[in-house]
């Protein structure tokens, strides 16, 4: 079997090692928006590829059988149109449940606690007052979830240790949760930090949006850690330019990378990272193991992580 690695985090030596056991391997480290991206794709019956996809590859896939999406989410990739050539594509679910949860409320933190105001403060030597500036405590407040799969539970957990409230707009909202369900119109209205951990779909494209803001409180706060499609990017900006929203916080960017001068890296609202949520090294080495396993798992007649 020919199979081509383009992996999103470098590849140890024994995990090369399990793909070279099972043919012919062709290695590339990932380049973030590489227009190439595609071309390396020739010729491989398995292929083994980073999710951020800046072109689509299903036209490049001439002998491809099998794909393992290097990461939970396959939004950048056709599946669609890889079904259509007979293409099994498997995924990598679950593996970061609690790195992205953590991640998440260290954006929520970072925007209440007013965390990337004070070192210019301090270097500028600004600081002249017994209290430099007031920030937000979370005791009491209430914490909006899109979505509450395993991330948004975990999210849910871990601000319940802080005494908040919390509640979640999901797509089936008979199904029994831990988290109270409520219509999207009430989440917007009653949160005082919303964040999304919801997959990017036809349903939450877009999702955010100026009407979406005008319901919200002026004191709240929008966190991302899903993906950049769920926000209206240019009405977000609006709203925190007109003092509609205090603050957000996004891991998450369209295109990836960002360019320099994207405004949402410039905003004194805005507190960035560049969508390393998933990063923890645990994380990291079972993303590249589960990818391979996938790759096993199809040579030997058995796929799995098969996304549906």
């Amino acid at each position: 079997m020919r199979i081509t690695a383009i992996s999103l985090c470098p590849m140890s030596a024994g995990q090369k090692a399990r793909l070279e056991a099972l043919g012919e391997l062709r290695y590339h480290d990932a380049v973030l928006g590489d227009p190439g991206m595609g071309g390396l794709c020739r010729g491989a019956e398995a292929l083994v590829i980073t999710p951020r996809l800046s072109v689509d590859i299903v036209p490049f896939l001439d002998r491809c059988r099998f794909i393992s999406v290097q990461g939970a989410g396959t939004d950048a990739l056709n599946v669609a149109a890889a079904r259509e050539k007979g293409i099994v594509v498997s995924n990598v679910p679950d593996f970061c449940t609690d790195a992205v949860a953590e991640h998440a409320f260290s954006l929520l933190l970072g925007v209440a606690k007013r965390i990337a105001a004070g070192p210019p403060m301090l270097h500028a030597g600004a600081w002249t007052t017994a209290l430099a500036y007031t920030t937000v405590g979370l005791r009491g407040k209430t914490l909006g979830l899109l979505g509450c799969g395993k991330i948004g539970g975990r999210i849910a957990g871990i601000a319940r240790g802080f005494g908040m409230d919390v509640v979640a707009t999901v797509r089936d909202p008979s199904k029994t949760r831990a988290v109270p369900a409520v219509p999207f119109h009430a989440l917007l209205e009653q949160s005082d930090f919303i964040v999304l951990a919801a997959p990017a779909t036809e349903r939450t494209t877009g999702m955010f949006n100026a009407a979406a803001f005008a319901r919200m409180k002026p004191q709240a706060a929008l966190i991302n850690v899903s993906r950049a499609a769920l926000v209206n990017t240019a009405d977000l900006l609006a709203a925190l330019d007109q003092g509609r929203l205090a603050a957000a916080a996004t891991d998450v960017f369209a295109p990836e990378p960002p360019a320099p001068g994207d405004p949402l890296l410039h905003h004194p609202k805005v507190l960035v990272s560049p969508h390393v949520a998933w990063g923890t090294e645990d994380a990291l080495q079972r993303l590249l193991d589960l990818s391979i396993a996938n790759v096993e798992a199809f040579a030997g007649g058995q796929p799995i992580n098969v996304v549906s």
